[in-house]
């Protein structure tokens, strides 16, 4: 195919840069071995095959009013819904905490199991923090290393726990005693839990790499608010690409290299009764746009019914179709997980717009984004190409630089596994605003 006056944007991966044509299928292809291989299949990343997908207060929460709990019969049916459509976790639990070890068993998932310390018999809060901030106290270290050691020891032989999360959340580092807790109930954790299982701390929305490094330096997991309707940015929602890339610097900072970053996304905000219809494209862009950036697992926050929330069923309903899709046959996430990054596929955007511009008050200087990101993913002897439009407008564009040969075929996964061939090496694509599409590229004649 050859194109008239359009401007090639090389989305986040370049031409390879050879002359001449591909025709080396076998090297397309090739994959290697599967680093998977070497984890255990029943646990949770980073530890183990599973893609991380879970909900916050699966089952918690209630319709009347904040602060109550379901019945129990109705808590149950809840967190069946939930796990049935394919999480691989259960929590952050909040008000269901106390139980979720005995919860997860039930539904042979994993659980993410908060540790609230507790010092001279008071829960250690932000408004604890506050407290002794106010008076010019120190904090008791001592006491809040045995606390969160008790914690671990007592609830650590529970295989069901997957990750440790840690409280207070959104510790600020300017303020040395918050960096000190942190360190200390991260080094009582590791001490006190003989299975090493990681820890994951949740940082505000606005927190950006260099306030995020200081604390990742002792965490395993870390995860910013991603809300992205809640924030004020539901029209430029190329801020789930920015936050990604942000947990990615924080890492980065920190030199903690076995650190992974992790989507926490929006389920509690009532949109307008017009743009209800809009939650599946939102939650599809959201979760994509992320995964797409370099996230490893996905947390929605939350499950809790809540008073005022009539759109949870809908949101529900877009979270499980990507669960499906990361978790179910097509196993997605196990290509983000464990798929190797390549450089070899161009995207030419021949009609709409090639960039989108993005403005965030802790971003620094504006930014200017590809309308279109893009991942080109070698795995399991096939290439997987993910792709979102971040415009408010349709765009068309070519996908090219693929291998050429006789059995090399495409599957759109997003639209019923329809097949097609590209002879020439390329083939065109059209985008909705925030629509995400993504193809499996095979030799049908290995």
């Amino acid at each position: 195919m050859k194109f008239n006056n359009v401007v090639m944007l090389s989305v986040l991966f370049a031409a390879t840069g050879c002359s001449g044509l591909n025709t080396d299928v076998k090297k397309f292809f090739s994959t290697g071995a599967n680093p998977a291989s070497t984890l255990p299949a029943d646990q949770i990343y980073p530890k183990g095959q599973l893609f991380p997908f879970s909900f916050y207060s699966t089952g918690g929460g209630s319709e009347k009013k904040r602060g109550e709990l379901l019945p129990e019969a109705e808590l149950l049916a809840d967190q069946k819904e939930i796990i049935d459509a394919g999480v691989t976790m259960i929590g952050p639990q909040y008000e269901l905490n106390n139980r979720i070890a005995a919860d997860a068993a039930k539904y042979k998932v994993k659980g993410v199991y908060t540790i609230i310390p507790v010092i001279d018999g008071k829960e250690v809060t932000k408004e604890y923090l506050k407290e002794i901030n106010a008076r010019k106290e120190p904090l008791d270290i001592e006491k809040l290393r045995q606390s969160v050691s008790d914690i671990v020891s007592k609830a650590g032989g529970s295989k069901e726990i997957a990750w440790w999360d840690i409280t207070p959340e959104e510790l600020r580092p300017w303020v040395p005693q918050e960096l000190l807790l942190l360190k200390t109930a991260t080094e009582a954790i590791k001490q006190a839990d003989p299975e090493k299982r990681p820890v994951f701390m949740y940082f505000p929305g606005h927190y950006n790499g260099k306030a995020m490094g200081k604390l990742a330096v002792y965490l395993d997991i870390i995860g910013k608010g991603m809300y992205t309707n809640y924030s004020s940015m539901k029209n430029s929602r190329s801020w789930c690409r920015w936050t990604i890339e942000q947990e990615i610097e924080a890492i980065k900072l920190s030199g903690n290299k076995n650190s992974i970053p992790v989507a926490v996304t929006e389920m509690f905000q009532q949109p307008p009764a017009a743009e209800v219809k809009l939650i599946d494209s939102w939650v599809r862009y959201d979760v994509y746009s992320a995964l797409i950036a370099g996230a490893k697992g996905v947390l929605i926050f939350s499950a809790s019914k809540r008073p005022d929330f009539s759109a949870r069923k809908e949101y529900l309903n877009a979270y499980f179709k990507v669960c499906r899709d990361l978790n179910g046959p097509l196993k997605l996430g196990q290509v983000f997980l464990f798929g190797a990054p390549m450089n070899d596929i161009t995207l030419t955007i021949t009609d709409g717009p090639q960039t989108v511009p993005f403005k965030y008050k802790t971003a620094g200087a504006d930014i200017t984004y590809p309308a279109v990101s893009m991942a080109n993913i070698a795995y399991n002897s096939s290439r997987y190409i993910f792709l979102v439009n971040s415009s408010d407008k349709q765009i068309e564009a070519v996908v090219g630089g693929l291998v050429y040969g006789s059995g090399v075929t495409i599957e759109d996964l997003f639209a019923g596994s329809e097949k097609f061939t590209a002879p020439e090496g390329d083939f065109s694509i059209k985008l909705e605003p925030l629509e995400a599409k993504a193809f499996r590229i095979y030799n049908a004649q290995p």
